[in-house]
């Protein structure tokens, strides 16, 4: 069969299976990942591997030779890396042998005894009307790989067979088996090869594939030493191999950028709020600055014998999910204190700390109302001085506000 035709064969037998195979990956779509996917770093998703095949060069006159006297043993070692779980970039060392045919024009001319300039004529094995060429390749070339298992049914860590059809292009080079250039033989050619060819890996775990390799390279019709009028002559191969894959060896999908308006938002409208009720505790702590002024804090009871003072309650709010105080509010408490407590100190105090029923579970907020009331405690024991005081957590509570949360987030001291 015409190498050509083989190449373009195996090359839509691949697209078939990979379409076929998206199919059937699409029934189980838990299992397949779709893009967009998260960067890779610089070293994960490598992979090396070596392989060896069969070599089939197509030059001007190797059809007159039969099949199995042009095929040759060929080698391959190559490293790479998946960018993404459909595209690649892979750089390697290709060698082997290539054998064809040397055409001599002059047939009534006896075969000479020695070389004649071309540098691939094998003397030692005469052919009608010409002679068998062997000669070694050496081709350093860089690929372009697409995966099209993975851009067509999504990526599969699990996928048995990924298909990659490929392109590449490099430096090659023909070196003749003469040992004396003296006799006008020309020792090298190089030039620049295009390959075009299709990577088969076949899973065996996540670290190992078998992998499959069949390519067609192009290169200029000299690349063997001869010109007859053919502009371009071909090399076929085929090889078998191991793919190895360095850890990181997975792909996962990026998750979908996080709108934070709402959030901001809402921050900002608690602050406004936190705002609001610092304005009012400011207007309270106004108020009752008035009223020590006037006549110490609180409102006047006339006990038999004696007046006594007898404190307002007095409340700390908090923002949402937090325990802190502000200065002003330490600052606040600390007048209550000196002013209030101190002067009532045969009055029992009772403390509640809480948080709002809306927000947040039952064990958060009992955390969270014992956290603020705490903070409240330590504040009144830097005061100084032996009150007596009874403390209560409500945790989630709405006791003190039906509608507007922000009020239960507080600690209320009466």
């Amino acid at each position: 069969m015409n190498i050509k035709k083989l190449f373009v064969t195996a090359a839509l037998c691949a697209f078939a299976f990979a379409s076929v195979n998206a199919q059937i990956i699409k029934g189980e779509e838990a299992q397949t990942l779709r893009g967009p996917y998260e960067t890779n770093r610089l070293f994960d998703n490598i992979f090396i591997g070596a392989a060896g095949g069969l070599n089939l060069y197509q030059g001007e006159q190797d059809h007159t030779m039969s099949l199995k006297d042009r095929i040759a043993p060929s080698y391959q070692g190559y490293i790479g890396k998946w960018i993404t779980p459909s595209f690649g970039l892979r750089i390697g060392f290709y060698g082997g042998k290539a054998r064809g045919f040397y055409h001599n024009l002059d047939a009534a001319t006896p075969a000479p005894a020695a070389y004649d300039g071309n540098a691939f004529v094998d003397k030692a094995n005469q052919y009608d009307w010409g002679y068998k060429q062997q000669f070694r390749v050496h081709y350093l070339r860089g690929d372009l790989m697409w995966n099209i298992s993975n851009a067509i049914g999504g990526y599969r860590k699990d996928r048995f067979w990924d298909v990659a059809p490929y392109l590449g292009a490099g430096i090659a080079e023909s070196v003749s088996p003469g040992k004396d250039p003296g006799l006008g033989c020309k020792a090298k050619n190089r030039e620049i090869g295009v390959t075009a060819g299709i990577y088969n890996m076949f899973r065996i775990c996540d670290a190992l594939d078998v992998t499959l390799d069949i390519s067609q390279t192009v290169f200029q019709e000299h690349f063997d030493d001869q010109e007859i009028g053919r502009r371009r002559e071909f090399l076929g191969n085929v090889s078998l191999g191991l793919a190895y894959n360095f850890h990181n060896r997975s792909f996962h999908r990026a998750h979908a950028p996080v709108d934070v308006t709402p959030f901001t938002s809402k921050i900002n409208d608690l602050n406004k709020a936190l705002s609001d009720i610092n304005a009012k505790n400011k207007k309270l702590q106004d108020d009752i600055d008035a009223e020590k002024a006037k006549k110490g804090n609180g409102e006047t009871v006339y006990v038999p014998g004696e007046t006594k003072y007898v404190p307002s309650p007095f409340a700390v709010y908090f923002p949402l999910g937090k325990s802190t105080i502000s200065d002003d509010q330490k600052n606040a408490i600390k007048y209550f204190v000196e002013n209030s407590m101190a002067t009532n100190k045969d009055r029992v105090f009772e403390i509640i700390g809480a948080a709002d029923s809306a927000t947040g579970s039952a064990k958060t907020n009992e955390k969270l109302g014992q956290a603020r009331l705490d903070a409240v405690m330590n504040i009144i024991k830097s005061c100084g001085g032996n009150y007596k005081i009874s403390e209560k957590n409500l945790g989630g509570t709405d006791e003190f506000s039906k509608t507007d949360n922000k009020l239960n987030r507080v600690v209320v001291i009466k």
